[in-house]
């Protein structure tokens, strides 16, 4: 990047920075409602804005001339956004995908990193001489200095520890809406997790980068070829996932189904209220005469509802008396339903695709799915080793899963 003005590598990063104001604008202007998920990607993107800017000025020879003649103190004003878009990814994450999160207290310690950068930065650079600051500068001194690589690298591996911690959560919400949803094809976070494991590797690339500046310094042989590979790469790299991500955005991002973080699901070995017995029979007799099960998008707090329970002491007694949370609940009455039909003979002109559908599931991978892990055996298996006679068919309507 020192020869030529406006290169490729160039163009990429103003490329990058532009589409990253340009949707932060956007955003911006059609967050009516003060959305916090919303407000965290508008940061996260604004970071991306000040990076390649960065990255241009810094490294590129005529942009580094062309700010030096108008102060040295503009100088790594993008880097801080290495310390900040790590927490505004994960605070995004977290705030999509619950609707309970709210900003509180503890959470700037997440901007304890970005302050102590500061710190060094104002001993290390913006209270040195006015000549000192041109000087490391315009030689690039500073950029292989020790103590400005011990923080440049920790926040690249900040970058990569955040990129764990969403992922982490994308996971852990999978499991919790199996304690809120019965179907979960249409809810399926594969491709965050994608994403998510995309940033992660571009993290790690960048991560890469500093360690081997690191190895560099300590052995006094920095292999500028190699850095300069790395590091041209990673521009592409992180140009690439933007994209993706901004197309997410106004795409994928909107069919998430938010909820609510702060309701723990209840330990095994709690044990029941004597006063919640009760409602063991009475949930059985519920899903028996009402078959509010064969609703496709049944919730937890619509059973709930029908039970006149809160939502919270139903997720208890679940998990408690019947040993499944609401997916695997639901989805077994569901099972034991289209096991009752594919043993009718009268029901035999029914093909598998309607049966599955009329007893609530959506998916023909989930029935399989929770069929066989049940009987052992696929539903047509089932269905040509259990077909009875009609007259020696037993009345099966009153089951319990």
């Amino acid at each position: 990047m020192d020869t030529v003005l406006f290169n490729f590598h160039d163009l990429v990063l103003i490329l990058t920075a532009f589409e990253c104001l340009l949707f932060a604008l956007l955003l911006s202007a059609t967050n009516q409602k003060r959305v916090l998920s919303t407000a965290f990607f508008v940061g996260f993107l604004i970071c991306h804005i000040f990076i390649p800017l960065h990255e241009l000025t810094f490294w590129g020879k005529q942009f580094r001339i062309w700010l030096l003649d108008i102060s040295p103190n503009l100088f790594f004003l993008g880097s801080y956004a290495y310390f900040v878009d790590g927490p505004l990814l994960y605070l995004f994450v977290r705030s999509l995908l619950y609707k309970d999160f709210k900003l509180r207290r503890i959470h700037l310690l997440h901007a304890l990193p970005v302050a102590l950068y500061f710190f060094h930065m104002l001993v290390s650079f913006y209270l040195q001489s006015y000549e000192r600051r041109e000087m490391l500068v315009e030689t690039q001194h500073i950029a292989y200095s020790a103590p400005y690589l011990y923080f440049d690298a920790a926040g690249r591996f900040i970058r990569v520890i955040y990129a764990i911690l969403c992922l982490k959560l994308a996971f852990t919400y999978g499991e919790q809406l199996k304690n809120v949803f019965a179907n979960l094809n249409k809810r399926d976070l594969a491709w965050l997790k994608v994403m998510l494991v995309s940033f992660l590797g571009l993290f790690a690339w960048e991560a890469v980068l500093l360690t081997l500046k690191l190895y560099g310094n300590a052995t006094d042989n920095f292999n500028l070829d190699l850095l300069n590979v790395i590091g041209l790469s990673g521009y592409y790299l992180t140009f690439f996932m933007l994209n993706l991500l901004i197309g997410l955005k106004f795409t994928l991002f909107t069919s998430v189904a938010a909820i609510n973080e702060s309701s723990p699901s209840p330990a095994a070995h709690e044990n029941l209220p004597t006063e919640d017995k009760t409602h063991v029979e009475s949930i059985k007799q519920t899903m028996l005469q009402t078959k509010i099960y064969t609703e496709p998008d049944i919730t937890i707090d619509q059973l709930a509802a029908t039970l006149k329970l809160p939502t919270k002491r139903l997720s208890q007694i679940l998990k408690q008396d019947f040993h499944a949370n609401f997916y695997e609940f639901i989805n077994s009455y569901r099972v034991e339903d289209a096991k009752q039909q594919l043993r009718d003979p009268a029901g035999a002109s029914k093909t598998i695709t309607e049966i599955y559908y009329e007893v609530g599931f959506n998916s023909k991978s989930v029935f399989n799915t929770f069929f066989k892990r049940k009987e052992g055996c696929t539903p047509s298996q089932y269905r040509n080793k259990n077909t009875v006679p009609v007259s020696a068919q037993e009345d099966n309507n009153n089951f319990i899963p």
